[in-house]
């Protein structure tokens, strides 16, 4: 569909630079210039979408069919390829689907990955969250101190990103007050609704570690009514049901 947009812009193109007897040489040039920004917008307003899609409506699996279409695009062009691994990982995390996420990255070429634009940080920090999530706590912690502390985050994205790991990695490392004292934190910035919802559902289990229940449970409904199909959207139902019967 996309191919026939644009071969359908060339044409028009080319009909009214002919009309006005724009010089042919020139006239394709022009064409070209149109077809380099036509592909620019459109990349632009899928990137959108998808992200629209992913942290907004917190539907990933809708996220996977986008990056299975546009893989589909681009099949051929490795290192884009080896980028929307990262992003597909992303979104089996978002489903709670480990292991699935897990094979995705370990899957990736890291030599087309690079450090001054972010994706080998961003490869990292999903690694190291598989990592966790799986129960690898010592592959997680190396990875952490021989690839994430040398790495700067640029952005406000990815610091967003490292300060919401550093929460997660004191969690899982048992040291719940350093964890609930950090994540509480970041409830203030701002994150988008899948990474809200992320730090609120840590935070939950905590103040269920805590014997809050009445904050735990205010914190599950939210997340509950909100997740959509994150995997703690149904976990924290899970967990409602589970505090009601007892």
């Amino acid at each position: 569909m996309r191919r026939i947009l644009f071969f359908m812009i060339g044409i028009v193109s080319g009909i009214i630079l002919y009309y006005f007897n724009i010089n042919p040489i020139l006239g394709f040039l022009i064409i070209v210039a149109v077809l380099v920004v036509c592909n620019g917008i459109t990349g632009y307003i899928i990137s959108k979408l998808q992200l629209k899609a992913f942290n907004s409506d917190c539907d990933p699996e809708l996220y996977l069919e986008m990056l299975n279409k546009q893989e589909k695009r681009v099949h051929k062009n490795i290192r884009y390829i080896n980028y929307l691994a990262i992003n597909r990982a992303a979104g089996y995390l978002s489903l709670g689907e480990f292991q699935m996420a897990k094979e995705c990255l370990e899957g990736i070429d890291t030599s087309y990955l690079s450090e001054k634009d972010g994706t080998y940080l961003v490869y990292t920090i999903n690694l190291i969250g598989c990592y966790y999530e799986i129960g690898e706590i010592e592959k997680a912690e190396n990875l952490y101190e021989t690839n994430l502390v040398r790495l700067s985050p640029f952005g406000k994205k990815l610091k967003k990103s490292v300060e919401i790991l550093i929460g997660e990695r004191y969690f899982y490392l048992e040291k719940y007050s350093l964890s609930y004292e950090h994540l509480n934190k970041l409830r203030n910035y701002d994150l988008n609704k899948r990474q809200y919802l992320g730090v609120l559902y840590l935070l939950a289990q905590m103040d269920v570690m805590n014997g809050v229940m009445d904050q735990a449970v205010v914190k599950f409904k939210k997340i509950a009514k909100l997740g959509n199909k994150l995997w703690i959207a149904k976990a924290s139902q899970e967990m409602l049901d589970t505090m009601k019967s007892i």
